[in-house]
């Protein structure tokens, strides 16, 4: 009998062991696939948000074509074919920065429903970046502010960064040191940034300069801004 309930305990201690062999099993395929929509909301975030920053450097562009066509109109004394010429072109300008001001709003409306369905801060990259210019010892990225910078700035440079990570494995310091020189750091900013001595950031970029397979003449800023 001692030995029929001593098979009934390892019976049930193995289908217990068992349960919570499957149990984890499914956890973390739901933890990988949570993982996954999560990532790929923040690609489509920063895909959004790299359109976006596209669409407001155009619109400005047309903005100062339209200052320019008005100022040339005002200045012609009786109306001809280059007044209505003008306006041809005012009006066809016009209609571009309407369709790209509906643009922007739609995507800015996208990310809003994609933060809130992910509870997830929205990081304004531009803004950041400026206010790392402006105040560099006092402006502290977080790590995941850092992982929006990096991601927008691979978007908007031809996906420099993915290709740098594919074929030379940089670090992830490295590619901020990348972006800081894609988005016209100085040397001095650069260290301000990474609150580092000028010994510090030399071995830095020496680094990553003989990971790149780069010689010690080349100068890295340049090199990367023409990635």
């Amino acid at each position: 009998m001692g030995e029929f309930w001593g098979f009934v305990d390892w019976g049930a201690g193995c289908l217990a062991l068992i349960v919570a062999v499957v149990f984890s099993f499914l956890l973390g395929v739901r933890t990988g696939r949570i993982r996954e929509r999560n990532e790929s909301v923040r690609s489509r975030i920063r895909q959004n948000k790299a359109n976006m920053y596209r669409y407001k450097q155009q619109l400005a562009s047309y903005q100062e074509q339209v200052v320019r066509l008005e100022r040339e109109r005002d200045s012609l004394v009786i109306r001809s074919e280059a007044y209505d010429r003008i306006e041809t072109e005012l009006t066809a300008y016009r209609q571009k920065m309407e369709k790209l001001e509906r643009e922007i709003l739609v995507l800015s409306g996208d990310n809003n429903l994609l933060d809130n369905a992910t509870g997830k801060v929205d990081v304004d990259v531009p803004k950041l970046l400026c206010a790392l210019k402006d105040d560099p010892l006092h402006v502290n990225p977080s790590k995941e502010e850092w992982a929006e910078i990096i991601g927008m700035t691979d978007l908007l440079f031809n996906n420099f960064l993915t290709d740098l990570r594919n074929k030379y494995s940089i670090t992830r310091h490295e590619q901020e040191i990348c972006c800081l020189i894609k988005w016209n750091f100085s040397r001095k900013e650069q260290l301000a940034v990474f609150n580092n001595t000028p010994d510090a950031l030399t071995k830095s970029k020496g680094r990553l300069k003989k990971r790149l397979g780069l010689d010690e003449k080349t100068d890295l800023d340049a090199y990367v801004r023409l990635l």
